[in-house]
């Protein structure tokens, strides 16, 4: 499908949205940005850095020629944005929200009948600092951006849209809103649920001289990172998101049981299982392997020297080879290479090993 949309128009010109923003202008597509924000700073910065080319205070008709509206606000904002914004928009403009759960949202969009075709999103992305002024044109690059089309989503929508997130540099890819928030329950929610819990268990547990915030160390840090994560932000995901947690924690506290009992026991075995599978689990993870995204993987045994890996990047880079992931192999006991690279497409592979091999390195596909 050839993309003809050209009109974007922006509620809410913060982190996301003013990084929506840059990375569109930073495409040279030719898209025109429209930006509606409470701050009025923000929309005379986006403009004065042309990040956007128009801005407005109003919601009601200005954004009548937009063919694709991003809904960057929380969701207990959006009842109050789409009644002023639903009446003085296209019939055909496509309406997507970037929002970290998505139930809600189309139980919302059900609910206020809306009849402009709509399609849920969440980009994979964000930043621990908030703003417009913390926005990037790199912050969606090469990260997945979630799409959940309903039943009634047109096809044409939905390629649009996709074509967009693409040009934003992100991996779009589709799940039904329900599968959504059971995936970000597990792999999200719960995970800040239990590094906040571990913080807070922690100052419980400490003794009043504090020797164990004094001594926690790097693990515990790393581990807990998340927990400095803004608290009004992640009680509004939380309650949004509740079903999905709460079957989320009993699975957690299942588990945590079934350890439980077998430290009671004595059960070496089975603790030595339950250790062996997550770092198995782990370790497979690291690999950056997705089911979404195929990848085109070459080996590539170098001298473990400094520069090497600008060196070899550099050779790719002059014949326009796109490197999407490069790093040194920790674990080689199956692997004859020491360097990894993948690019974006079979032909770029094939042109890389040709280029690596001229320059007298041993260069293999990985499969």
């Amino acid at each position: 499908m050839t993309l003809s949309v050209k009109r974007i128009g922006i509620i809410g010109l913060g982190l996301i949205g003013g990084s929506i923003a840059r990375a569109l202008k930073r495409n040279d597509k030719d898209y025109i940005i429209k930006a509606w924000d409470r701050d009025k700073k923000n929309l005379e910065l986006g403009l004065s850095e042309k990040v956007i080319d128009e801005h407005t205070i109003s919601l009601n008709e200005d954004f009548l020629d937009c063919d694709v509206i991003f809904l960057c606000i929380p969701v207990y904002a959006m009842r109050d944005i789409l009644n002023e914004l639903l009446s003085g928009i296209s019939p055909d403009c496509v309406l997507t929200d970037v929002g970290s759960t998505k139930s809600d949202v189309v139980d919302l969009i059900n609910e206020m009948k809306v009849k402009n075709p709509f399609i849920g999103g969440h980009p994979l992305a964000g930043s621990e600092k908030s703003g417009f002024t913390a926005s990037r044109a790199n912050l969606f690059e090469n990260a997945y951006y979630c799409l959940t089309p309903s039943e009634n989503t047109g096809k044409d929508s939905l390629e649009m849209l996709r074509d967009i997130v693409i040009d934003l540099g992100a991996i779009p890819i589709e799940m039904t809103p329900a599968e959504h928030d059971r995936v970000t329950a597990a792999i999200s929610h719960v995970p800040h649920v239990i590094a906040a819990s571990l913080v807070n268990l922690i100052d419980e547990l400490d003794s009043p001289d504090n020797i164990m915030k004094t001594i926690s160390a790097g693990g515990f840090k790393d581990l807990t990172r998340i927990a400095s994560s803004s608290p009004s932000l992640w009680a509004g995901i939380c309650l949004s998101n509740r079903d999905k947690i709460l079957e989320t924690i009993e699975s957690f506290i299942e588990r945590l049981k079934c350890f439980e009992e077998d430290l009671k026991i004595k059960n070496k075995e089975s603790i030595e299982e339950f250790f062996s599978s997550a770092r198995d689990i782990r370790n497979a993870l690291s690999e950056r392997r997705s089911i979404f995204q195929k990848t085109y993987s070459i080996l590539v045994d170098v001298d473990d020297r400094p520069g090497i890996i600008a060196l070899v990047a550099s050779a790719l880079a002059k014949e326009n080879i796109n490197i999407k992931n490069i790093g040194i192999l920790n674990s080689r006991e199956t692997e004859d290479g020491a360097l990894e690279i993948q690019v974006e497409s079979e032909e770029s592979r094939l042109r890389s090993i040709e280029i690596l091999s001229s320059m007298g390195y041993r260069t293999k596909q990985k499969h």
